[in-house]
């Protein structure tokens, strides 16, 4: 068995940061493993509170402007200070929980064995235990094809099945099949919940309904509960289904109901047998996962159950469980975003909560961008389609705060949206509620997924979006009185510096290391796929001549780049957030060929900031080292990722994050971005093409950051720009073969251990090298 695709345990789950997830994109469930009671925490991903809103502050202009003049007298902390309080005004909605399925058996008899485990490569959670003398078998899986979560009881004796949701609901069972009907709160954020508007409208409505196929087996209704008397085989179907029909929409106001939608889900997937609908999932599932795999060397040990593997982690950890973090970041984005679906969420599709923390949203600073920094390099570009609708989405709601908000053209977008696409500022701190770059930041991955497959289709469908988020920088911009533009106000996510003057601190200052460098890599953008797409107007005009004039970031008296553009006296030099490095990583504005005195001012940024932090922010950080071509670094900070953490009631920010039970990343509490960070490290670690060469060709590196650790394994299936699929093995330390599939020609050049040559790739003629 390949333990590097399992997550397995010898007892159920303790608590839901232990369950084993299980989703299709667009509904999921964590599966605890219960022998007397299983539960299942069912999500949906279109239940969110809140409603339609186009509300915005009145006199915006006028107020940025009178921001930009006391951050240029240089009264930063007054600039905090007045945006705090005339600037930030609303929040965007909450994700909520849809429900939980109830299975009550027979608690009476001895366990005598137990296992329950996911199962990667097939996405199926299983749980077996032996009861007496009576093994019992149960497997969940979510089905893409079929839009139902399936779950087969083998061995069970009598059940109660029952719902319950902590949203408003009423509940009632008949023949097979039990629903519930729930609503989501018209407003719901940090420890405000309002079910109605004061005009009495609720929010978005939904139905769960599960029926019971069980040819053998007999039914009652007891209330709200249906009691399912002994059979050898049962089979469950879900199905879930809410009223909302787009973010411009009122929900309900067409359409068919949520009752009528899951009916059919259910009566579709019942034509089929429980071996049937199986198979239809590993159809459509097994193709995805299987377009990567790594291997890395194995250690005694590899076949312990995960908690324990995970306990007795220590600095040096096995290479396979980097391996395992690798695939499970694979399968979690498969399962919460595909082709239809929402993207993924601040916990993917996966949250049982009332009250998630920071909603649950998409938080646009770094985390939701985080959640497809892997999508590309680990051949999942399948899974990219709900990212790009939300920016397309973003750019069409976004064009009224960039006019009305701020005077400008285009479009913008701040930290934080929602399924509404809220795209003003937020309430709270400017630190993080003011930064209309967050949409900037995004059609990054635009530019990117046209990088890797070289469809100029695509690029020409995007690039209306790109042209409108330069038009708003080109009229945001300001020029300073050396000539100079730059970005003002301006912020450097969550992060914060002494003012000099006042002593106070301030988030706010004119023109961030973070804000310049989204700056000029969006105008590099536009240039380059102007220049494919053969298209000059006068706007790519202005964008070429903005970007000679946009202040460059500068560095530091012990050779750091300055995150506020100037030498501020640091607050927490150890903070999450490592906002004036995105030039390196996930950008790649910053390399050993360009501006390399900021790339080296990079690093030595990194060095101070340190490697212990929260989760998502040791994902970054693995692939920082491995731009900065450390590797053994990169591996250490995977080591202290994966520190076990039990959930707390008041998580602890001040030791670092880890894992919970179940590999997801402890923020803490849980933020799935930190699963899909490290993934992405990781393959920066065994490749690169983010270079290029002095005369154009892509760079592909290979192994530029190895550590001592994993002197042998083998990676399948990575992309790289240029529209490469590569295959990739090496042995002590050295390339043994590398496979370079192209899907369009092109020129590339090839390095490693600083040795290059250069590569002509025909399109559909694989090339295979040796050493």
């Amino acid at each position: 068995m390949d333990y590097s695709k399992q997550l397995w345990y010898t007892s159920p789950a303790p608590y839901w940061e232990g369950a084993l997830p299980v989703g299709n994109g667009r509904i999921g469930a964590m599966v605890f493993g219960g022998t007397a009671e299983e539960t299942l925490e069912l999500n949906e991903d279109t239940l969110w509170s809140g409603l339609p809103d186009e509300s915005l502050l009145e006199n915006g202009p006028a107020k940025v402007a009178r921001a930009r003049r006391l951050i240029a007298d240089r009264r930063f902390s007054d600039a905090d200070r007045y945006i705090q309080e005339n600037l930030l005004d609303h929040n965007c909605q909450s994700y909520q929980p849809a429900g939980a399925l109830h299975l009550t058996g027979d608690s009476g008899g001895a366990i005598l064995s137990y296992r329950r485990g996911l199962d990667l490569e097939n996405a199926v959670a299983v749980t077996d235990f032996l009861l007496d003398n009576t093994a019992f078998r149960r497997e969940v899986f979510a089905s893409f094809p079929d839009q139902v979560i399936v779950l087969r009881l083998t061995g069970s004796g009598p059940l109660r099945l029952r719902l319950d949701t902590p949203l408003h609901h009423t509940a009632g069972a008949a023949g097979n099949e039990l629903w519930l009907d729930g609503t989501c709160p018209f407003y719901n954020r940090y420890d405000q919940i309002r079910w109605e508007s004061p005009d009495g409208e609720t929010g978005i409505r939904y139905q769960i309904r599960c029926r019971v196929v069980a040819p053998d087996g007999t039914f009652r209704a007891d209330g709200a509960e249906l009691i399912l008397h002994e059979t050898a085989s049962t089979m469950l179907l879900i199905a879930i289904h809410s009223n909302f029909i787009d973010y411009r929409t009122m929900p309900g106001s067409r359409g068919d109901s949520p009752e009528t939608r899951c009916r059919r889900t259910l009566d579709n997937a019942a034509r089929f047998s429980y071996e049937e609908l199986k198979q239809r999932h590993l159809a459509d599932y097994r193709p995805l996962f299987a377009k990567s795999f790594l291997a890395l060397p194995s250690r005694p040990g590899d076949e312990l159950p995960t908690d324990r593997r995970l306990r007795e982690c220590g600095e040096e950890f096995a290479p396979s469980l980097a391996a395992l973090l690798y695939h499970y970041g694979r399968y979690l984005l498969i399962a919460s975003s595909r082709h239809g679906s929402e993207p993924a969420n601040l916990q993917g599709i996966w949250n049982h909560l009332l009250m998630p923390p920071w909603g649950c949203n998409y938080t646009t600073n770094i985390n939701l961008e985080m959640n497809y920094w892997h999508a590309e390099t680990a051949n999942l570009g399948a899974c990219t389609e709900p990212l790009f609708r939300l920016i397309r989405e973003a750019a069409e709601k976004g064009r009224r705060v960039a006019r009305d908000f701020y005077g400008c053209r285009g479009w913008c977008l701040h930290h934080n949206t929602d399924l509404w696409r809220f795209t003003t500022t937020a309430t709270g701190r400017p630190r993080w509620g003011y930064w209309p770059v967050g949409g900037i930041w995004l059609t990054s991955h635009l530019v990117e997924h046209y990088r890797f497959t070289q469809d100029r289709d695509f690029l020409r469908e995007i690039y209306p979006i790109l042209h409108g988020a330069a038009e708003f920088l080109l009229d945001y911009l300001v020029e300073t009185p050396e000539g100079e533009l730059t970005i003002s106000p301006s912020t450097s996510p969550e992060n914060v510096f002494r003012d000099p003057v006042s002593g106070e601190e301030s988030g706010v200052c004119g023109g961030s290391a973070m804000d310049l460098t989204l700056t000029a890599e969006l105008f590099d953008n536009l240039l380059e796929s102007a220049s494919v797409l053969a298209i000059g107007d006068e706007t790519v005009a202005a964008v070429r001549r903005a970007r000679a004039r946009l202040r460059r970031p500068v560095t530091g008296p012990h050779g750091q780049l300055l995150e506020y553009g100037e030498d501020f006296p640091e607050i927490e030099i150890h903070h999450r957030h490592v906002s004036h490095l995105y030039g390196v990583y996930p950008g790649a504005v910053f390399t050993p060929d360009v501006n390399a005195d900021l790339y080296r001012a990079c690093q030595v940024s990194l060095e101070r900031r340190g490697d212990l932090s929260t989760g998502w922010a040791m994902g970054w950080r693995v692939a920082l080292w491995a731009r900065f071509r450390n590797g053994d670094r990169a591996c250490k900070v995977i080591g202290n990722l994966l520190r076990f953490v039990e959930p707390a009631e008041v998580p602890d920010y001040d030791n670092g994050g880890g894992v919970y039970l179940n590999l997801f990343d402890a923020h803490p509490p849980f933020q799935i971005d930190g699963n899909f960070g490290v993934a992405a490290g990781i393959v920066e670690m065994l490749f690169q093409s983010h270079r290029k060469t002095a005369d154009g060709r892509i760079l592909l590196d290979l192994l530029p950051a190895l550590p001592a650790a994993w002197p042998d394994g083998e990676i399948t299936g990575i992309r790289a720009r240029g529209g490469l699929t590569v295959d990739l093995k090496w042995r002590n330390f050295q390339p043994v073969s590398l496979r370079l599939a192209a899907s369009v020609p092109g020129n590339f050049e090839l390095q490693w251990a600083g040795d290059r040559r250069s590569l002509e790739l025909r399109a559909g003629n694989p090339v295979t090298l040796s050493w």
